[in-house]
């Protein structure tokens, strides 16, 4: 298991989640009483500066359906993009599996052999979580597999 900490903290500070949630798919299956909501077929949620994509996403709402609680996306890849703001370099994930948690830290787990990019610097494993909020990364390879983990770090560039 490791911990890391991405540098220039602060860059998803601009996608709070006053933001309108917008989702583009081929089917929906909607239910405001249970607040989960399926969509397939290229389904892509944006928010703010923020979009995933897959083949499948069941959205968990709260509050009648008005606040984004969770979202776990299956696809072929699942894939997060954050773009910055100003400052900072994008934010990448891609796995067959993602969990994406809006609350309680705001954080992001890949499942099933998942990659995280943020500018150059690389992470790949089994199991990845980036709490969006903290910018750490806690990643694990599979030990049934020997599948390791693998990180790429550049030095930051002088401007």
């Amino acid at each position: 298991m490791l911990w890391l900490l991405f540098a220039s903290a602060g860059v998803l500070a601009a996608t709070g989640s006053d933001e309108p949630i917008y989702l583009d798919a081929d089917h929906a299956e909607i239910d405001n009483v249970s607040g989960i909501s399926v969509y397939t077929g290229n389904v892509v949620m944006t928010q703010g500066l923020r979009e995933v994509t897959g083949d499948r996403m069941t959205v968990h709402t709260v509050q009648e359906g008005r606040e984004l609680s969770k979202v776990y996306v299956d696809g072929e890849p699942a894939v997060y993009t954050q773009r910055p703001d100003g400052e900072g370099s994008i934010i990448r994930a891609e796995a067959p599996r993602m969990e994406y948690h809006a609350t309680g830290p705001e954080r992001m787990i890949l499942l099933d052999g998942g990659k995280l990019t943020r500018g150059r610097n690389e992470f790949t494993g089994e199991v990845i979580e980036y709490n969006l909020e903290t910018e750490v990364v806690n990643a694990r390879g599979d030990e049934t597999t020997g599948r390791r983990i693998r990180i790429t770090l550049f030095p930051e560039e002088d401007e």
